[in-house]
C-alpha cells in the first residue's frame, strides 16, 4: 500500500476526477436551480411579493373516503369548520364498510354545507377513486373543486382562504402539499419515508415554479370544474388504477394556468394506518404512472438518477482507488462528496422547515447516499408488480 501522496497521476485517474467533478457540477445545478426554488418562493410569498386575489369565491370541497369511519369523526369537523364565507363538503364514500354511512348521516344533521354520496355497490370501474371523484365533481355547484381524503386534516381554519386566494385572473390549478403525520413509536422508517416524499415533493413543486406543471397530489389540490369537463375527466385513463392526481393534471396544468400554494395555513396532514406501508404503496402508484407522463420532468429526473448513481459509484471507486495508490485521490474524491452534501442538507432542511417534515440530522448523510439506490429497487420492484391492484389512495 503506497501512503504516500503524488500528483503524478495516470491517466485512468485524471479521466475519473474529470467525469466525478463533471457529475458534481450538475449535482449543484440540480440543487441550486430545482429543488432549492420552493424555499426561495415561500420566503418571496411571506414578504408580500406574491400577487393574490382578495375575492372568496365560493367553493366545492371533495372529500375521497374509504372506510375512513374514524378520520371522519376525528378530522372532518376541521374541514367544516373552515373560516371561509361560502363552501360545500361533499364526501364521496366508496363502498365503506365500516360504520363511514351513519357517522356521514349524523354529521350532516350538525353542518347544512355537508352532504354525501357513495360509488354504487357492484360498480365495475377500474379506479373506483376515479369514479368517486367524478361523482363529486358532478355533484359539485360550485366552479371551484377542492380535492382531499377522508384521512387528511388542515393546519388550521384558513386552508380554503389560502388555497382560494390563488384563483386570480388566468389561474385554473392551485397545488398543495401534504406531509405525513407522525405516530407513536415510529423512528427510522418514519425518517426516511418522511425524507424521500419530501424530496419528492420537491421535484413536481419545483418544476411547477418554473414553469412546468406535471402533477399534484389528490390530497391538496384544487381546480376549477370547467376544466374537468372540457377535458372529459379522467376518461383517457380509465383504464388506469391512478391517474386522479399526476395524470390528469399533467393533461390540464401549463405554465399560465397553475399556481403553488405553500404557506403553513394551506399545508394538510395525512395519517396513515401505517406510514411505512403507506409510502411504499404510493411509491409504487406514482412508479406505475410516470410512463404514462408527458413531461420534460422525466428526462430530467432520469438524468439527475443517473448523475446520482454516477456520483456514488465514482467517489466510492475514487475513494478506494486513493487509499491503495495515491492518497490525494481520497481527497479529491472528499471534497467535493462533502461539498455536494452539505448543499444537500442546506437545502433539505431549509425545505424541510417550511413543509413542516423532520429536518433530520445525524441520519441525513445516511439517507443521502441511500436514497438512489431504495429508488432503483422501486424501479425493479414496480416494474414486475405493474399488473397487481393497488388500492392505497
Amino acid at each position: 500500500m503506497n501512503l504516500n501522496f503524488s500528483w503524478d497521476f495516470s491517466t485512468p485517474e485524471i479521466y475519473g476526477m474529470g467525469i466525478f467533478v463533471l457529475f458534481w457540477i450538475i449535482e449543484l445545478v440540480y440543487q441550486f436551480y430545482l429543488f432549492d426554488r420552493p424555499f426561495r418562493f415561500y420566503k418571496k410569498s411571506e414578504k408580500g411579493k406574491t400577487d393574490y386575489s382578495s375575492e372568496r369565491p365560493p367553493l366545492s370541497v371533495i372529500v375521497y373516503a374509504q372506510n375512513d369511519a374514524e378520520n371522519l369523526i376525528q378530522f372532518m369537523p376541521r374541514i367544516l369548520n373552515q373560516d371561509y364565507p361560502q363552501f360545500e363538503v361533499i364526501v364521496v364514500n366508496d363502498d365503506s364498510t365500516d360504520d363511514s354511512k351513519d357517522i356521514l348521516a349524523s354529521l350532516e344533521t350538525q353542518y347544512d354545507n355537508l352532504y354525501h354520496t357513495y360509488v354504487p355497490e357492484g360498480s365495475r370501474n377500474l379506479s373506483h377513486k376515479k369514479l368517486a371523484l367524478t361523482l363529486g365533481v358532478k355533484a359539485a355547484q360550485y366552479d371551484i373543486v377542492v380535492f382531499t381524503n377522508a384521512n387528511c386534516c388542515p393546519s388550521g381554519n384558513q386552508w380554503l382562504a389560502t388555497i382560494a386566494r390563488n384563483f386570480v385572473t388566468g389561474t385554473d390549478i392551485v397545488l398543495g402539499y401534504t406531509a405525513m403525520a407522525r405516530k407513536k413509536r415510529e423512528r427510522l422508517s418514519f425518517w426516511y419515508c418522511s425524507y424521500d416524499k419530501l424530496l419528492f415533493t420537491l421535484r413536481y413543486l419545483s418544476f411547477a415554479l418554473i414553469g412546468r406543471p406535471f402533477m399534484g397530489e389528490s390530497s391538496n389540490l384544487a381546480y376549477r370544474k370547467a376544466l374537468f369537463f372540457e377535458n372529459k375527466g379522467f376518461s383517457k385513463y380509465l383504464h388506469l388504477h391512478y391517474g386522479d392526481d399526476d395524470l390528469f393534471i399533467n393533461e390540464i396544468a401549463n405554465r399560465e394556468n397553475t399556481r403553488v400554494e405553500l404557506s403553513e395555513a394551506a399545508q394538510m396532514t395525512a395519517s396513515y394506518d401505517d406510514n411505512y406501508e403507506a409510502w411504499k404503496e404510493l411509491k409504487l402508484q406514482y412508479d406505475f404512472t410516470s410512463k404514462y407522463l408527458h413531461t420534460a420532468a422525466k428526462a430530467i429526473f432520469g438524468l439527475g438518477k443517473v448523475c446520482d448513481y454516477a456520483f456514488n459509484l465514482l467517489f466510492i471507486f475514487l475513494l478506494v482507488w486513493g487509499i491503495l495508490y495515491n492518497w490525494l485521490l481520497v481527497i479529491v474524491a472528499l471534497v467535493p462528496a462533502l461539498s455536494i452534501f452539505t448543499v444537500k442538507a442546506v437545502i433539505y432542511r431549509r425545505a424541510a422547515k417550511i413543509l413542516h417534515s423532520p429536518r433530520l440530522f445525524f441520519a441525513l448523510p445516511l439517507f443521502s447516499f441511500l436514497q438512489p439506490w431504495v429508488n432503483l429497487y422501486f424501479n425493479i420492484i414496480g416494474s414486475a408488480s405493474r399488473k397487481k391492484n393497488f388500492t392505497w389512495r
